[in-house]
C-alpha cells in the first residue's frame, strides 16, 4: 500500500494541513504524494474530504488472457 498523509490519522486539515506526529505543517500537494513515514497510521478517511480509501484492483496476468498454440508439425 502507498502511504499518504491524507490516509494518516496524525493529519489535520484546515486553514492548513497540519501532521500531529511531527508538529509541523505541509502543502496540499505533499499531503497528496506517497512517503514512508515511519508516524504512519492508516485511517480510511481522507483528511480532504474527496474519497474514502478504495483497494486496488489486483492485476490480472496475461496468462488468463492468451492460449498457447500448440504446433504439431
Amino acid at each position: 500500500m502507498n502511504q499518504k498523509c491524507r490516509y494518516c490519522a496524525n493529519c489535520i486539515v484546515g486553514d492548513a494541513v497540519y501532521c500531529e506526529a511531527k508538529g509541523r505543517t505541509m502543502s496540499e500537494q505533499s499531503a497528496k504524494r506517497a512517503n514512508k513515514c515511519k508516524s504512519f497510521e492508516f485511517n480510511r478517511m481522507d483528511a480532504f474530504g474527496d474519497k474514502d480509501y478504495q483497494e486496488p484492483k489486483p492485476k490480472q496476468s496475461r496468462k488468463d488472457e492468451c492460449e498457447q498454440i500448440a504446433l504439431n508439425v
